[in-house]
């Protein structure tokens, strides 16, 4: 009978959205005036900054470029990662990861791939050491300009890590059963060694032991991109009542980290934060508005709650907010955030 449930419970996981879901509109007018000009929030002492959990290692970030077509699945050390972020790479379709590890620095993590303006301006947020293997130098989306124009190699301390350079060889190398360009490794623990003097703002999240109360139940979330909506990026979660924590799944299998293939990657919340995209003469070339404000769709607690965004300045945090106008504060734990624009991008949810 126990078997007959499992089966059962499985099935239901790799179900289609059916007609109860609910779609989310991102150009709707929310009306949701939010509290500007908002200080960093206080540093707590043993806490996790970024998940609010406890932590007994000093805060260096560090944001890693990750692979994320299929070649590259499954990523590796990315269950130590504090905070994953989603971001277009390709077209309306596909997507690249950048994993910050702010607390726990595995000696190998990957697959390492290259950076975009919009991850180098991701770094900018958090002034974080930055981890890549080349970078795109096309006139009007030069990584290059982008870092020289906010004085990124003027810091006292080094925080660029490019793979394809003879610099950081050692910090590198090839991970067995991957194919090239899906093979790169870095290892963070010597990135750590190199940028651990330097001192890094602090910008932490808010967080609360209590559910939401704001907001709808939202059970599943269902992720998808690209023009016909059948992209391999595409993702759904299925929250947990017990363990409250969203189980991703991609290709209607389980995300799972390669170094822990048995044990699915669980987040306390999931972000999806509404911008604009543009594409720089070709689609490889992606400039993705990360200054400014809009939409943010927050699933925390079981809860679904229409939200806002705003990040002032290049070197400013993203404020999340609630419906009232409030930051938010998140569910202990690690959380996954997807940028992405409306063009081939569709939001929905089940009670």
């Amino acid at each position: 009978m126990k078997r007959f449930v499992i089966v059962l419970l499985s099935i239901a996981f790799l179900l289609p959205v059916t007609s109860l879901a609910q779609v989310v509109d991102p150009a709707v007018n929310r009306g949701i005036r939010p509290v500007r000009g908002l200080a960093n929030n206080p540093v707590i002492e043993g806490e996790n900054q970024l998940t609010g959990l406890p932590a007994d290692a000093p805060y260096i970030p560090v944001l890693v470029n990750i692979d994320n077509v299929q070649g590259a699945w499954p990523q590796w050390g990315i269950a130590d990662a504090d905070i994953i972020y989603e971001l277009p790479i390709h077209g309306l379709g596909l997507t690249r990861l950048m994993a910050l590890f702010a607390y726990q620095h595995p000696q190998a993590v990957g697959p390492v791939r290259s950076g975009r303006v919009l991850h180098a301006e991701m770094r900018e947020e958090w002034d974080a050491a930055w981890v890549y293997f080349g970078v795109q130098t096309r006139a009007g989306s030069n990584v290059n300009d982008y870092l020289r124009k906010h004085g990124v190699r003027n810091k006292p301390v080094n925080l660029l890590f490019d793979g394809t350079g003879n610099r950081y060889d050692q910090f590198f190398s090839s991970m067995k059963g991957y194919v090239n360009p899906h093979n790169h490794s870095i290892d963070l623990t010597k990135v750590v060694q190199e940028v651990a003097a330097y001192s890094f703002p602090q910008r932490p999240f808010l967080f609360t032991d209590e559910l939401p109360a704001a907001g709808v139940d939202a059970r599943r979330i269902d992720l998808k991109h690209g023009a016909d909506m059948d992209s391999y990026s595409n993702a759904y979660y299925v929250y947990d009542e017990q363990t409250n924590q969203y189980a991703r799944y991609r290709n209607n299998k389980l995300y799972v980290d390669g170094d822990q293939p048995d044990v699915g990657l669980t987040f306390a919340n999931l972000i999806v934060q509404w911008t604009e995209l543009k594409f720089n003469g070709k689609a490889s070339a992606p400039l993705l508005k990360e200054v400014g404000e809009g939409n943010a769709d927050i699933f925390t607690g079981g809860r679904y709650i229409a939200g806002y965004w705003v990040r002032e300045s290049a070197s400013s945090r993203t404020i999340f907010y609630d419906d009232k106008g409030e930051e938010i504060r998140l569910q202990r734990g690690k959380t996954f955030i997807n940028l992405v624009c409306d063009r081939g991008t569709q939001l929905s949810y089940e009670e």
